[in-house]
């Protein structure tokens, strides 16, 4: 294996990794609402029929987030889309953790449910393009495993009691998307700083002449 098969290899393996975590931090959003629910009725006093709008009020957003995350890869690059929605949906979850009435709660689970589904297109994609043909149904595979791993982190949290309010399980819904985009720049910077230093050795290398190099 060359030195370029190395390098692509390992970047087909950070990608994986980012959108696995992305992924997590998606299955952990879409079952916050449900963990929220018991102390969100007793807070806002929800009836049955505004419990249902409230847990529907998501599952709409993401069917429009899905068919307009599509549209801005195609038209912005996959993970520009993909950035966008983790960020779309870190906000919004924040902003559900400050609403003060009904329809606010519902307006920002919504948007919330906009970013998800925005994200999961651009998540399959990425996942699929990351590595070499013969291996994308185990990526994809793997990938999807992380949405019920993160619903179970955020059930779990619940069955130990270990938010103290419903709105805390929302704040933690929110910063980890924009914490993950942050990495993710971090990571690109450290990229786009090193590969002027390093770019002419690797490809002495790989047998360039360093005039050419």
């Amino acid at each position: 294996m060359t030195k370029a098969t190395h390098i692509h290899a390992g970047t087909g393996t950070r990608a994986l990794v980012l959108v696995f975590l992305a992924a997590i931090i998606e299955g952990f959003d879409l079952q916050a609402a449900g963990v929220a629910v018991p102390k969100l009725v007793s807070a806002f006093g929800l009836s049955p029929s505004q419990l249902g709008v409230f847990l529907s009020s998501a599952t709409f957003g993401l069917m429009l987030g899905a068919l307009c995350g599509g549209v801005i890869a195609d038209r912005f690059g996959r993970r520009n889309g993909l950035a966008l929605s983790l960020i779309v949906f870190g906000l919004f979850s924040i902003g559900t953790a400050f609403s003060d009435t009904f329809e606010h709660l519902v307006a920002m689970r919504f948007l919330t449910g906009v970013g998800l589904g925005g994200a999961l297109p651009n998540l399959i994609a990425i996942a699929a393009e990351s590595v070499a043909p013969e291996r994308r149904g185990r990526a994809v595979a793997i990938m999807y495993a992380g949405v019920p791993l993160g619903g179970a982190l955020a059930s779990l949290i619940a069955l130990l009691g270990l938010h103290d309010d419903w709105d805390s399980i929302f704040l933690v819904g929110g910063i980890l998307p924009l914490l993950l985009v942050r990495a993710a720049f971090f990571f690109g910077l450290i990229v786009v700083y090193l590969l002027p230093n390093w770019l002419p050795q690797i490809l002495v290398s790989l047998g360039f002449a360093r005039e050419t190099a």
